[in-house]
C-alpha cells in the first residue's frame, strides 16, 4: 500500500468515528476516540483496514497530546497574570492605534 493510501484510509477510518460518535451525541475525546477506533478494529473482517485502525490508535495514543493542553493552559496563564499586572481594563478589538494628543474626539 502507497503512503498516500495509507493517509487516506487513516483520514477515512478517523472520520468513521468521529462521525459515529457525534451521531451518538457522545462526547469527543481523544479518549473516547480511541475506544471508538479500537471497537471498530475488533469488529473489522479486512485485515488491512485492521492493520491501519492499529496504526491509527497507536499514534493518536502516543500523541503528544498532554503538551498541546499545557500549552493552552499556558497562553491562559500569561493573558491572566498579564490582565492583572494592566491597571487599564479596556482592552483594544482593533489593534493598538491610539490618537493623538491634539486630535478631537468628537
Amino acid at each position: 500500500m502507497k503512503r498516500s493510501e495509507l493517509e487516506q484510509l487513516t483520514d477515512e477510518l478517523i472520520g468513521e468515528a468521529v462521525l459515529s460518535l457525534l451521531k451518538e451525541k457522545g462526547p469527543i475525546s481523544i479518549k473516547t476516540l480511541i475506544a471508538r477506533l479500537r471497537v471498530m478494529k475488533t469488529h473489522e473482517q479486512d485485515e488491512e483496514r485492521r492493520e491501519a485502525l492499529q496504526c491509527v490508535i497507536t499514534e493518536i495514543a502516543s500523541s503528544d497530546v498532554g503538551s498541546l493542553r499545557n500549552n493552552k493552559e499556558e497562553e491562559r496563564n500569561e493573558r491572566e497574570r498579564n490582565r492583572r499586572s494592566s491597571n487599564d481594563n479596556v482592552y483594544p478589538l482593533f489593534g493598538v492605534s491610539q490618537q493623538g494628543a491634539d486630535s478631537k474626539k468628537h
